[in-house]
């Protein structure tokens, strides 16, 4: 007699079972990096989230938390650099420089840069940046005065960006001068596509952007990306990847057509400068945007990185259309009697003063604030009244017997 066929299972089966099992341990995990090492979003610049980085600069996306510092090192064979460790500190309210006392101290004259990446020097030293040796070049120029330059910048930072900057983080800390050295990053937005509030006009959003962008809200997909990644954005020592840079954007199609612009808000943007800056009784100074796009130097070509993130430009389209923002800039000078230095016309488009498309090397960044102190002191931009201020007092006169 054959035995009865066993009771079927209850419950459920094994593929069931070790679905659960992985879901759940996936769950731990997640709670567990959370709890007790949770990771930044890596894409929350594309995300347009606005980082409050900390306590009082919830209106100003962009910006530098106090203290910030880090350790750069150039690519090798980068023009006028060398790859010895450099360091790159923000001060005690996140501007590159000395020390901020706040209130002013008598006698002080003080002077903000504002503008991106070419402003803010990265891959220079504290030493060697061109706010440092401004500072150096206007105290030479007026001996006696104590000018302090700050530098108000961050890569990437465009137009409304230093808006918030100078209107929210600057305005109240008595600025004497107020320099906008900016345009790069508002020529690339308008190429990509975006409006004067960020939003991306170029393309619609694709499935896989979306699925990426929620995937990433959770910190295992944050995990594989940091394993995945090239660089550790918290890390204490960064490595310039130009040469890397520069490969990809030759490796990237042509462009059928020049470069999208959106020249109308940039200069709106430098006007609105111009009154705040006016406003709190602080000169401003325009200093427009130079590059080493279609230069008769071929050394700067190799290292061409910027030229396009979804096509490759020419050169020459984008050295014209760098040209129209200039001459933006100097519209918004004449018209709201900002002087204009320019530093597109008065600068070598050569490998001698720049390491890529724009960015100062060491010799640039010294050439640049020479030129720069000569500008403000021709146009008598820093208040006589300081530098009278700033003079030893006469002796008195003897006696009369």
């Amino acid at each position: 007699m054959t035995p009865p066929p066993p009771p079927p299972r209850r419950g459920p089966s094994g593929p069931v079972l070790a679905l659960a099992s992985l879901l759940g341990t996936l769950l731990v995990v997640e709670v567990l990096l959370r709890l007790f090492h949770p990771l930044p979003d890596p894409l929350l610049a594309d995300k347009r989230v606005v980082p409050v980085a900390w306590p009082g600069s919830a209106y100003v996306p962009s910006a530098y938390s106090p203290h910030f510092l880090k350790h750069v090192h150039a690519d090798p064979g980068l023009p006028g650099m060398d790859t010895l460790p450099r360091t790159f500190s923000i001060n005690n309210l996140g501007f590159r420089g000395d020390s901020l006392a706040i209130p002013k101290p008598p006698g002080e004259v003080r002077v903000f840069m504002v503008g991106g990446s070419t402003t803010a020097c990265v891959f220079l030293d504290d030493r060697e940046t061109v706010t440092r040796r401004l500072q150096d070049r206007l105290r030479a120029a007026y001996p006696g005065l104590e000018v302090r330059v700050y530098g108000a910048a961050k890569s990437g930072d465009r137009s409304w960006d230093h808006v918030a900057m100078v209107s929210q983080r600057i305005a109240h800390l008595q600025p004497d001068v107020i320099v906008v050295f900016a345009g790069m990053n508002d020529l690339f937005a308008g190429a990509n596509g975006r409006d004067y509030l960020m939003r991306d006009t170029a393309q619609s959003p694709t499935l896989g952007g979306l699925l990426t962008q929620a995937a990433t809200e959770l910190q295992l997909p944050r995990l594989v990306v940091r394993a995945f990644s090239r660089s550790d954005p918290g890390a204490v020592d960064i490595r310039g990847e130009h040469r890397r840079l520069a490969a990809r954007a030759r490796a990237l199609p042509p462009a059928n057509r020049p470069p999208r612009e959106n020249v109308r808000p940039y200069e709106e943007n430098l006007r609105t400068l111009a009154a705040v800056a006016r406003a709190q009784g602080a000169r401003m100074v325009f200093m427009t945007q130079a590059t080493t796009w279609n230069s008769r130097d071929p050394r700067p070509s190799e290292w061409h990185w910027m030229v396009g993130t979804r096509v490759r430009y020419r050169e020459a389209d984008l050295d014209a259309a760098m040209e129209r923002y200039n001459e933006a800039m100097r519209r918004a000078g004449a018209a709201s009697g900002a002087p204009v230095f320019d530093l597109a016309r008065s600068i070598p488009k050569s490998a001698d003063f720049f390491y890529d498309d724009v960015h100062f090397n060491v010799v640039g960044a010294d050439t640049a604030a020479a030129m720069l102190t000569r500008f403000i002191v021709d146009h008598g931009v820093v208040s006589p009244s300081a530098v009278h201020s700033a003079a030893p007092a006469a002796a008195p006169p003897p006696p009369r017997r």
